[in-house]
């Protein structure tokens, strides 16, 4: 039997097998470049990442977000031409957001790097970071427009395209160019991520130009004798990524704090500076990469049950977005559990020969049993922004976040928990926000 392309069956299967395939090729890179650069060179690169995050969350993750509602929502009532509409402000939005943050990073790259991260050596790849920024943007903003329109294949070809390419132009110019300092080698990563980007974001843009060829280009919303206009499609745009922007931002804010003060307070803890760093690239560059494979599960649940549930919430379906999200917590209990629940035998032996000891294993077990907590608490926040209650969700996050640095501050900097203070400040904030978005979820008086 044929499935239908923009079935949820064939949705879940296509874009499971890419996550999956995604995620063994990226763990899989991690083990060679922690075997090129060390623990030390981990923990620097992943020193920069946050700033990855907060600018990302400021300039295209509420607009990505948008994208996707608006396209679900518009599709299912045949407004194709708003759909493109969409996507075309997203992207124009964008370019004013990026401009603004490269804007304020680039001249102050000096301070953000020996100031805030406490490294002067994250400076060259935390400029190199913004092309690789502007090209992620246009990449995910039609990525989510065929997530919001139901067809995954262009996404999942771009995204196995996209790991084969980091993989290859990172480890390729490390190995080829040899740099002598951590800092230089930080920056060739991120050429080589640029790289991809620029390959995936190319390739992105010639399958949307495909697609809306094959969408009428002057239809009519039902019932309404003119087409949306600008001003209207803007204005929903920013009532959809204002508050998840922002509640992104302020949450990777505090997600970076929260990860940039942990070598600073394992030094107070009585650690040296070098040891410090490389405790932090080993926990965070090999530890944790493996303790969220269990994600290649939620991750596509999320892609495809959130526009299912913008579309439903659209049409004022109620039992149909009743239905979605019980499905959604129940496959997510199914596959996931399981799985985490497999690494607490199996990944501490695993990562002391994938990353030939390098202390890589100690906190597998109850990273394990947070990443549980983590994949509900992804797939709770997917479907309460796809039933309009993203504000309610990002307070959530704000919240546990906000916690999550009061506990880490005081924890990682005694002796006798250092990291140990971390894990367990992961575990009962990511623990508390699973639980306040199903409260909110699953309250039938207010969906």
């Amino acid at each position: 039997m044929k499935l239908d392309p923009k079935s949820l069956t064939f949705s879940v299967i296509v874009l499971t097998a890419t996550q999956i395939f995604s995620q063994v090729l990226s763990f899989i890179f991690r083990i060679f470049l922690a075997r090129i650069v060390g623990s030390e060179g981990m923990g620097l690169y992943q020193l920069i990442m946050p700033v990855y995050s907060v600018v990302m969350s400021v300039t295209a993750y509420g607009l990505t977000v948008a994208v996707a509602r608006m396209s679900a929502a518009y599709s299912a009532k045949g407004a194709f031409y708003a759909v493109r509409k969409t996507v075309k402000l997203a992207t124009q939005a964008f370019l004013i957001l990026f401009g603004l943050t490269a804007a304020f990073v680039m001249p102050f790259s000096d301070w953000i790097s020996v100031t805030l991260l406490s490294d002067a050596r994250t400076r060259l790849g935390l400029l190199l970071l913004l092309p690789c920024i502007f090209f992620t943007g246009f990449e995910n903003i039609y990525k989510n427009y065929f997530y919001g329109t139901g067809d995954v294949r262009a996404p999942a070809v771009s995204e196995v395209f996209e790991q084969i390419m980091r993989t290859g132009c990172v480890l390729s110019l490390l190995l080829i160019l040899r740099p002598a300092y951590l800092e230089w080698t930080v920056g060739v990563i991120v050429i080589g991520m640029v790289l991809c980007e620029i390959g995936s974001s190319t390739m992105l843009l010639v399958f949307y130009r495909r697609s809306v060829k094959k969408t009428p280009r002057y239809e009519r919303l039902t019932g309404h004798s003119n087409i949306i206009g600008d001003k209207s499609l803007l204005s929903e745009m920013f009532r959809i990524a204002v508050p998840v922007s922002g509640a992104t931002l302020a949450g990777n804010l505090l997600a970076s704090i929260n990860t940039i003060i942990i070598p600073g307070r394992l030094i107070v803890s009585g650690l040296g500076q070098s040891e410090a760093l490389s405790a932090y690239g080993v926990t965070f560059g090999m530890t944790l990469p493996l303790t969220l494979l269990p994600s290649v599960f939620v991750i596509p649940l999320s892609l495809t049950m959130m526009p299912r549930a913008a579309q439903s919430a659209a049409l004022g379906d109620k039992t149909a977005l009743n239905r979605q999200i019980m499905k959604a917590l129940g496959l997510t209990a199914v596959l996931v559990i399981p799985a985490c629940l497999l690494l607490i035998p199996f990944g501490r032996p695993l990562l002391a020969v994938l990353f030939r000891g390098q202390g890589a294993g100690q906190y597998v077990e109850i990273l394990a049993i947070t990443e549980i907590f983590s994949c509900f608490q992804y797939i709770t926040g997917s479907m309460m922004n796809g039933a309009g209650k993203q504000r309610q969700a990002a307070i959530n996050i704000l919240v546990s976040d906000a916690i999550q640095i009061v506990l880490t501050w005081q924890l990682v900097a005694m002796p006798n928990m250092r990291l140990w203070g971390f894990m367990a400040a992961y575990l009962l904030t990511t623990a508390l926000c699973a639980v306040l978005n199903f409260i909110e979820l699953t309250k039938p008086s207010k969906r």
